[in-house]
């Protein structure tokens, strides 16, 4: 049995930077210095070490720069021709608050230094200085940058979990002021169709006001899995046994502009989840792309065994190390562009027009990964589709007797003795 090790890189949902979108790009340093000359060797010697150097000789300037580049650092002499170097200090942490400043001067003292930190600075260099402690501090600069950007994501992040939960828990209340609805509704029904079957008119129409009843439980049942409140018991499932038959309801949900695939590796692992809301969060999918398709297209469903090593990138957000069984879900629609991808996963976040999408398509779909262990990845670019890949683990293994040897290089497991021990 193997399970593949190379999967196309994806933008998994805690990724703190989206993997495979595209070249790094370089960090930007302004340079604000009314020598022409030094501003000049500065910016050559921070371009030779990878940086993007943006110079300016004036304070004007040096704001349409700011505005337009969006660096993250700034080097400032302290006394420029026209200007105060402290004085732009303060300008730019107005304009622009997680801007980093540098003060630099050949004419150091004690108060110029206290001023300029008072004003905003982050730290202070004397002319002239070593190229070696100006890497070094343009490197720590970077680095903090870096925590407050991994910071505020994180606390984007948590702010996002609050919503959910107390989305769910708004869910979960009305889901059960629904369910005593329903409970009424049912009650009288079953009366009725005990009295009425001799009457195939009226018998008929309780039928219909019963498959609504039921349509009002389905839809309870959804709610409270969104609430987290009712999950449900996970069972072990094949998908080459389910998911053929949801191909089928897909065909006739999506209609005959969309051209509908599946592909299953042979010898896929079965997984260990909730099949209803497995099923809801590939529908789910499923109208995503066909609304990304509006003229018609492409959509192919495909499983297969996955390794994920300790050193694959995945792991950094929050995949685990092991195997994994990977559902992908496939479109030929428009795409979606960096900044769009990454707000994928929040919710209330939608493209769509004002009435046609909630923004809870995919929270739900990430909602149910996770429950199961695993999580989700997105891979898309403008107008070449998206590819959205459902790691889920793959179900525990019955223990085993006998000798037991396992190819984890290769992803291959050879049983010598398959007897299970009781």
């Amino acid at each position: 049995m193997t399970d593949q090790t190379d999967l196309q890189t994806d933008f998994i949902g805690d990724d703190i930077v989206p993997q495979g979108a595209g070249t790094v790009e370089k960090k930007r340093v302004l340079i604000v210095d009314d020598d022409e000359d030094f501003a000049a060797s500065l910016a050559g010697l921070l371009e030779l070490e990878g940086y993007q150097a943006i110079i300016a000789h004036d304070a004007l300037s040096a704001q349409d720069a700011l505005a337009l580049h969006q660096p993250a650092i700034a080097l400032v002499d302290v006394r420029l021709g026209v200007g105060n170097g402290v004085e732009l200090v303060r300008t730019f942490r107005r304009q622009s608050p997680d801007l980093i400043c540098l003060m630099v001067t050949a004419y150091a003292s004690v108060e110029t230094a206290v001023e300029a930190l008072q004003a905003g600075a982050y730290d202070y260099l004397c002319k002239p200085f070593h190229s070696a402690d100006l890497l070094a501090t343009l490197e720590r600069c970077f680095e903090r940058t870096r925590l407050m950007e991994e910071k505020r994501l994180v606390a984007e992040r948590l702010g996002q979990m609050q919503r959910i939960q107390t989305m769910g828990q708004l869910a979960g209340g009305i889901a059960h002021d629904f369910n005593n609805i329903l409970a009424v509704l049912l009650g009288n029904l079953r009366w009725l169709q005990e009295h009425v079957r001799t009457k195939p008119e009226q018998v008929q129409m309780l039928e219909d006001a019963l498959a609504a009843v039921k349509a009002g439980t389905d839809l309870t049942k959804r709610l409270l899995n969104f609430g987290r409140q009712e999950g449900g018991d996970s069972v072990r499932v094949d998908l080459h046994a389910v998911l053929p038959d949801l191909m089928r309801v897909l065909r006739r949900t999506l209609g005959d502009d969309i051209s509908l695939s599946l592909e299953l590796a042979d010898d896929l692992h079965e997984i260990e989840v909730h099949p209803a809301q497995m099923e809801t969060s590939l529908l789910n999918l499923a109208l995503n792309a066909r609304d990304a398709m509006p003229d018609g297209g492409t959509l192919r469903f495909e499983a297969c065994n996955f390794v994920v090593r300790p050193d694959d990138a995945r792991v950094a957000s929050g995949l685990l190390p092991g195997q994994y069984v990977v559902i992908s879900v496939i479109d030929t629609g428009h795409g979606m562009p960096v900044a769009i991808r990454r707000r994928a996963l929040e919710p209330l976040f939608s493209t769509k027009p004002a009435g046609k999408g909630n923004g809870l398509g995919l929270t739900m779909v990430d909602g149910f990964v996770r429950q199961s262990g695993g999580r989700l990845g997105i891979s898309s670019k403008p107008d070449e589709g998206t590819r959205i890949n459902l790691y889920l683990p793959r179900a525990s293994v019955p223990t085993l007797s006998g000798e037991h040897v396992a190819d984890t290089a290769n992803g291959l497991d050879e049983l010598r003795v398959t007897r299970v021990v009781p």
